[in-house]
């Protein structure tokens, strides 16, 4: 119920943006929605992470639909399993307004290392993996 009323309160305040939050929670639905909470939370963080980086977007919106970023953008799937869509947007609407902190170390990538090595994934730190994903930040000498 707390959780419940700390998203209404999010929803409501005058700085947020709710397509904002519909973009982030649309991201943490198709990348996240089978992994834990810790998860979810952490591919919000690092898609926030991205806002005012060099050569980034300047809104989630644009973050979330930067070319080649996420592959379900390409062509964007349907929202087939409410549950976890609520989920992600109250996942969405906490970590937009500061809620929830990062979970992350500051990442700024991800990937699922059960399945792909990317080769750009080697000038990265990994600053935590949680079961299908490696978080990662940019190296010291890089920033």
């Amino acid at each position: 119920m707390l959780v419940v009323i700390a998203v209404l309160a999010a929803l409501q305040m005058p700085d947020v943006d709710r397509s904002e939050i519909n973009c982030l929670a649309l991201n943490v639905y198709h990348e996240a929605r089978s992994e834990p909470l810790v998860g979810q939370v952490s591919v919000a963080n690092v898609t926030l992470n991205r806002l005012g980086k060099p050569g980034r977007p300047a809104t989630v919106c644009g973050v979330v639909f930067e070319r080649g970023q996420f592959s379900w953008t390409a062509r964007p799937p349907a929202v087939t399993e409410p549950d976890a869509w609520h989920l992600a947007v109250e996942i969405a609407a906490l970590t937009y307004s500061g809620l929830i902190p990062d979970q992350t170390g500051g990442a700024v990538h991800f990937y699922d290392h059960k399945r792909v090595r990317p080769d750009w994934a080697a000038n990265f730190k990994t600053t935590r993996i949680i079961r299908n994903h490696r978080f990662l930040t940019v190296k010291e000498a890089q920033q």
